[in-house]
């Protein structure tokens, strides 16, 4: 049994938000301003959008109920920590992972404001048992337009599209990464990007991944 659903975006779970952006901005990365999600979230995240999908930065601001899987995971470090699911009608999504024998908890509406506006999303998160060691999810973006804006997917390192996302837990999403349409390999931790120029970068000291971009 699997989720035939794409691939919606990465998180990469910091401890650092401020210098993991900066991070990213020195390998020639766009990254999107801090952005604080709902008081029930306790996180904030900054991202790098690309066609189709994006990384998601995110950082623990308060704890909550909500973040405490997210707080468990970044106890064993930073890294992938996340794997999010594409979907554009999640209470179908929901009945089809309750349907396929996947445990979930139920559909939850969140939000966080940006300065060109409030970005709406549902999610299901997948019980952290199917997946051990990363918390995967179904996410529907309701204002993708404010999310995926032209300034924000230019890259001055070329990048344009993820295509491989590799991390140590991989393995344990063997019922869920059947439609993600970008690989998802077991081992250390690294994410490929194709873009105009091949570039390395190593980001381990501060979001715990390797980034490689590769000229396509």
């Amino acid at each position: 049994m699997s989720l035939a659903l794409p691939l919606d975006h990465v998180v990469v779970l910091v401890r650092d938000l401020s210098a993991a952006g900066a991070a990213f901005e020195a390998a020639g990365f766009t990254v999107t301003p801090e952005a604080r999600h709902s008081a029930e979230m306790g996180t904030a995240n900054r991202c790098i959008m690309l066609n189709g999908s994006y990384v998601e930065l995110m950082g623990i601001v308060a704890e909550t109920p909500a973040n405490t899987t997210w707080r468990e995971l970044l106890a064993s470090g930073a890294g992938v920590r996340g794997i999010a699911f594409r979907s554009d009608d999640i209470d179908a999504a929901a009945a089809a992972l309750a349907g396929q024998g996947i445990k979930a908890g139920p559909v939850r509406n969140f939000s966080r404001t940006t300065g060109d506006g409030e970005l709406k999303f549902s999610v299901v998160r997948i019980d952290p048992g199917e997946a051990p060691g990363v918390q995967c999810l179904v996410c529907q973006h309701h204002t993708p337009d404010l999310l995926w804006r032209p300034d924000a997917m230019r890259h001055t390192n070329g990048a344009s599209r993820l295509t491989a996302v590799t991390f140590p837990e991989a393995g344990s999403l063997s019922k869920l990464v059947a439609g993600a349409g970008i690989a998802i390999f077991a081992g250390p931790a690294r994410l490929a990007f194709a873009g105009k120029a091949s570039a390395y970068h190593d980001l381990d000291a501060m979001c715990g991944i390797e980034v490689e971009v590769v000229a396509s």
